[in-house]
């Protein structure tokens, strides 16, 4: 009987370590970012209604960040969940979004409104300096993008490419 339970309370433990966790925003983490920073391989950032001003950047995790429209397919969670990107850190950082560590398609932006970024200053190797994503940035491709809207982002340089979304091999 000892070794039924032993092997049973291990067993539930192994699947409760499967499972994947949701990390809400601003409940658990102040902002996305911080929901993104806490978060596991396979969870959930799930983001509440309200305009966050921030640039987010996955890290390479394979993770879904999601408005609460992927919990009821209402469009208005979309228009009312914003992410700002017009305050970045640094002006040659400014996309909103940034899948640029590894990311492929179990890296999930889900259901937000995009806007206020103005581009990443980007080098590649043997070609001019450019501003590109004003919205989203992905180098290398990699990311799903899914159900947002993304407006009002711009680029401003000699050479640009890609207001709304850029993605380089």
């Amino acid at each position: 009987m000892k070794l039924y339970l032993t092997c049973l309370f291990l067993s539930i433990v192994f699947c409760m370590a499967g499972i994947a966790g949701i990390v809400r925003v601003p409940e658990d983490q102040p902002t996305i970012q911080a929901g993104i920073n806490a978060a596991l391989d396979s969870d959930t950032v799930l983001v509440a209604d309200n305009t966050y001003f921030e640039n987010i950047y996955f890290r390479g995790k394979a993770i879904t960040v999601a408005s609460y429209f992927i919990l009821d397919a209402d469009t208005n969670h979309i228009n009312n969940t914003i992410i700002n990107g017009s305050q970045p850190s640094h002006p040659d950082s400014g996309s909103v979004v940034y899948f640029m560590s590894g990311e492929d398609s179990t890296s999930v932006l889900y259901g937000f409104s995009i806007t206020g970024g103005t581009g990443t200053l980007f080098t590649y190797p043997g070609y001019p300096s450019w501003r590109a994503g004003g919205g989203i940035f992905m180098y290398p491709i990699g990311g799903r993008i899914s159900h947002n809207k993304i407006f009002n982002n711009t680029l401003s340089y000699d050479w640009v490419e890609g207001v709304g979304i850029d993605a380089i091999l």
